[in-house]
């Protein structure tokens, strides 16, 4: 898995900041490096089979000729690459394998899918870890269930002639974000975090757009690494990109959610979808190509199997951060996250996190998926 380079920021688009140019390498390198590439492909074909083969869904021997029990997987808003397992599993009836009648559903935005969440124990949600925290904290019956982007997508980007590769390089730039938003509460964690004078940013009251960046009306854009990340890799446009992962600011990106009546009545319906999206995410790695245009077909718009490549390249640490299992919840970065949160005055009050995040379901699903391939 790719690495982000820590307390610098990556410069993306035509050029890079370092090595020679291609045609330097010498020919009598080609064969060795041709072999080694040859032997890496195989080596990754043949793991991500294994992983195919070990990550059949667990509730396909359970349900037998059962009913199968329908389930509505209600995303927030456009899809994206993170999207993915998700499309896979409908796509290719992982999921109805495992005994679940399921549709991928787009929602409106976070709220949308959070109240249709709480409103019923037959349907799993997609929201923004800040937006399920604000649920919570506000009363709402929901349950995270899974992690999706384990770790957080926002990202600060500016134009490759500008400079930005830590957040003092915020000073005199100008920004637009609306503070109540999640970009908005990640940028105000990352300049409090890191002892920037905020007076000297110059920040707008208003939602950024990469027009405004192209244009000059704004120095930095801050968003996501799948929007507007995705959106500036599509125009070809050069960039430097400063990720707030690498200064403090480690937080959860998005989760999967669940009533309190699901998890009360039919729990292992959360369980067999985490196992069977588990399936679609190793299914996913097995064939990348197929994988990128099912993908892009799904999200439709300007996406193209290319740009979706790209980006399923691009979020694979974030789905599966160094030292993390994929879809895991962990303590410590939901306890950092909240203290932010409180910090910025997002909530009043803390949320008992072990009671609103099930920690143990998805390293139950590892646990039951290990002796499972053992018994085989």
């Amino acid at each position: 898995m790719p690495t982000r380079p820590h307390g610098r920021s990556r410069r993306d688009g035509s050029r890079r900041a370092h090595g020679r140019p291609s045609g330097s390498v010498s020919r009598r390198l080609f064969p060795r490096a041709m072999l080694l590439g040859g032997l890496v492909g195989v080596m990754s074909l043949i793991a991500a089979s294994l992983l195919v083969r070990e990550w059949s869904p667990i509730g396909s021997k359970e349900q037998g000729k059962a009913t199968l029990q329908a389930l509505i997987i209600k995303w927030n808003g456009p899809l994206t690459e993170a999207a993915a397992g998700v499309v896979l599993g409908v796509n290719d009836g992982v999921f109805q394998k495992a005994g679940l009648s399921s549709r991928l559903e787009v929602g409106v935005d976070d709220d949308d899918v959070v109240k249709a969440v709480a409103a019923s124990d037959r349907i799993i949600g997609h929201v923004s870890a800040m937006a399920f925290l604000r649920a919570r904290a506000a009363g709402m019956p929901v349950v995270a269930i899974a992690g999706s982007y384990v770790a957080s997508s926002i990202r600060l980007f500016a134009l490759d002639t500008t400079a930005l590769q830590t957040p003092s390089d915020l000073v005199g730039k100008t920004l637009a974000y609306r503070a109540s938003s999640e970009v908005g509460f990640v940028v105000e964690a990352l300049i409090s975090r890191n002892a920037v004078q905020r007076s000297l940013v110059r920040a707008t009251e208003a939602t950024g757009t990469v027009e405004q960046l192209m244009a000059g009306a704004i120095d930095v854009l801050a968003g996501y690494l799948e929007v507007e990340g995705a959106e500036l890799r599509r125009l070809k446009v050069p960039y430097r990109v400063l990720d707030p992962g690498a200064f403090k600011i480690h937080i959860p990106g998005t989760v999967y959610i669940a009533s309190t009546q699901m998890l009360a009545t039919s729990s292992s319906s959360a369980e067999t979808f985490v196992s069977a999206l588990l399936a679609s995410w190793a299914r996913a790695d097995l064939d990348p190509r197929r994988t990128a245009a099912l993908v892009a077909a799904a999200i439709g718009r300007a996406a193209t199997p290319e740009r979706s490549m790209t980006m399923l390249e691009q979020q694979r640490d974030l789905i599966r951060p160094f030292g993390a299992r994929m879809a895991e919840l962990d303590l410590a970065r939901w306890q950092e996250f909240q203290r932010l949160l409180l910090q910025q005055r997002v909530i009043s009050d803390p949320v008992d996190l072990r009671a609103a995040i099930d920690f143990s379901l998805v390293p139950d699903v590892y646990r039951r998926q290990s002796r499972s391939v053992q018994a085989d």
